[in-house]
């Protein structure tokens, strides 16, 4: 009883603060992939599927991204909810589109690779967080991890780092092996910060 007294008195998001958390979420994540889609890196969850496919095949990233992430929007439908499913639309949307426009809008004339996939990782991380606390994913991945902690307790960022896990063996096949250790310290760089810092108890507002 006394919980069910605090989560009703925990204060609602009003829609200004729904729309600034999935602005922030939505730049953070598309600032991250380019700055790793800059140096030839990847990242894990659905966005590493997508660079994977995007090196392979030559195809522009931010399209390969938006299909990837396609499928997940029937579970996301079935078992989260509309609302969530089409915030996640739109985020994912929105990341294709600012991935695609970030090459005209920056340019990086030196990172130094170990600096900059950490950088990366923390941005994309940051920036995921923001979106799962105002009720979106910016990724298939995120939408299934997403369900599972809201279900089962199990936190998201260990699901994401095991599920990378299969994602880093594949990209040993497409990239060098400098860039798969590189791109795996910023990996992790994003899973440890979600997996401390995205928990329900430390966040008030619903």
């Amino acid at each position: 009883m006394a919980g069910n007294d605090v989560e009703a008195e925990k204060p609602a998001h009003s829609l200004f603060d729904n729309l600034q958390g999935l602005a922030f979420g939505v730049i953070m994540v598309s600032f991250g992939i380019s700055l790793l889609k800059a140096q030839g890196l990847i990242t894990g969850q659905a966005a590493g599927v997508a660079f994977l496919i995007s090196y392979s095949g030559g195809i522009e990233f931010g399209l390969v991204f938006f299909v990837v992430n396609l499928p997940f929007y029937v579970l996301a439908a079935l078992r989260i909810g509309w609302g969530f499913t089409l915030r996640s639309l739109a985020c994912v949307a929105s990341i294709s589109v600012l991935t695609s426009l970030a090459p005209r809008l920056f340019s990086y004339a030196h990172v130094e690779p170990f600096s900059g996939a950490v950088v990366a990782g923390l941005c994309v991380g940051i920036g995921s967080i923001g979106l799962f606390r105002h009720g979106a994913s910016g990724g298939g991945v995120g939408i299934l991890a997403y369900y599972i902690q809201q279900r089962t307790g199990f936190r998201a960022g260990w699901l994401q780092l095991l599920l990378d896990a299969v994602i880093f063996t594949a990209a040993a096949f497409v990239l060098p092996g400098w860039g798969v250790l590189v791109s795996m310290v910023g990996a992790l760089a994003l899973n440890l910060l979600v997996a401390v810092n995205h928990r329900g108890d430390w966040y008030i507002a619903r």
